[in-house]
């Protein structure tokens, strides 16, 4: 059964804008701001990060979730199409000057060979969207997208409810944790970088 969480974050930092796409671009940093991140490797002759994190299952039991993930970063503003169509979902966009950074975590499905640590272990995908603008006032607007899909194979007594059902409750925790651990990792962000904290918002499980 595959589940999948959602979290969406929208932060604004104290730093410039060049200031703010170093630290974002730095990927090992960054993913272990996140509590649930145990192990970030880089595997330079394929160009692309493994992510090692340890969640819990429908039952609370301990599981281990690895990704496979490679980083594209590319400019844009808001006169191109990508730009346009993203200031459409943009909220007070006086504030910014329009010229943007976009930071892309996409899935691997071409992974190296790897070894389970234990029986409870996952592949999933994750992707993940960091778009970075430059504010009027100097500051640096990050709003942060991402997805998470996990296989579970169900076991008993789990495989005996309605899979919609057990779908839905799944999704639920898992768009949970994901919003926790993403206030925990841009709160992280914050103290690095000199954040403004009462401009943190975070939301999760929204489709």
């Amino acid at each position: 059964m595959e589940v999948v969480g959602k979290s969406k974050a929208h932060v604004v930092l104290d730093s410039c804008f060049h200031e703010s796409i170093l630290y974002f671009s730095d990927h090992e940093k960054l993913l272990k701001c996140n509590p649930y991140c145990s192990n970030v490797k880089y595997f330079m002759e394929l160009d692309i990060f493994q992510w090692v994190f340890q969640v819990a299952d429908p039952r609370n039991n301990p599981i281990t979730a690895v990704f496979f993930v490679r980083q594209h970063e590319e400019v844009f503003s808001f006169d191109d199409s990508y730009g346009q169509q993203f200031a459409a979902k943009v909220k007070n966009r006086a504030n910014l000057n329009g010229t943007g950074k976009r930071i892309r975590w996409e899935a691997v499905h071409d992974y190296p060979q790897f070894d389970a640590v234990s029986p409870h272990t996952f592949i999933g995908k994750a992707s993940s969207e960091i778009c970075l603008l430059h504010q009027n006032d100097g500051r640096t607007s990050v709003y942060f997208d991402t997805d998470i899909a996990l296989d579970f194979e169900l076991s008993f007594p789990l495989n005996l409810m309605p899979e919609g059902v057990l779908k839905f409750m799944t999704e639920a925790v898992m768009s949970q944790i994901m919003q926790q651990a993403t206030e925990s990792m841009l709160c992280q962000v914050q103290s690095d970088i000199c954040c403004t904290t009462a401009e943190l918002v975070v939301e999760g499980g929204k489709k």
